[in-house]
């Protein structure tokens, strides 16, 4: 067996406050009708702090489903995922978010970290790294896009304005 382990981080500034980026990636119910690339998504175990969860998106034109474990902590706005049942050759699927508030917006950094057996196909770490790259940088420009959009509206919702397009 030849074990591979990549890496990968991300990171985007978002015009919103980190308590309510941190509740958007929380509470993954409501991702269908938010990020555009979640279809289904199911918490099947645990609760708020640390539960299984699963997911169907839309990856590079085909829809996957996925099992994962999730760990939450709320007052360092942080979350740790690792992806469950596998399918050989892809050994470990894993990573963690951070959320840190900063001069009035907050920067998100998504990290991925997988460990593949290269001795079935050689190319597929760097497949699977092209994947993982593509999907993180979507999944945190639908973040950004619902997060600013609802920090709007939360927004106006407090000044007690109407409500409008965002």
């Amino acid at each position: 067996m030849s074990l591979t382990t990549r890496r990968t981080t991300h990171r985007l500034t978002i015009e919103a406050p980190a308590d309510l980026i941190f509740t958007v990636l929380q509470d993954s119910t409501h991702w269908p009708f938010l990020d555009g690339l979640t279809v289904y998504s199911e918490r099947v175990s645990g609760d708020d702090a640390d539960h299984e969860l699963r997911t169907s998106v839309v990856v590079n034109g085909a829809l996957n489903s996925s099992h994962c474990h999730r760990v939450f902590d709320a007052a360092r706005h942080r979350g740790k995922f690792e992806q469950l049942d596998l399918e050989y050759p892809l050994l470990h699927l894993g990573g963690h978010w951070a959320i840190l508030q900063a001069h009035g917006c907050s920067e998100v950094t998504l990290t991925h970290e997988f460990e593949v057996d290269e001795g079935a196909d050689a190319e597929l770490p760097d497949l699977i790294h092209g994947a993982v790259d593509e999907y993180s940088r979507r999944e945190l420009d639908a973040l950004r896009a619902s997060s600013e959009r609802l920090s709007v509206l939360v927004q106006q919702h407090s000044a007690g304005a109407p409500a409008r397009e965002a």
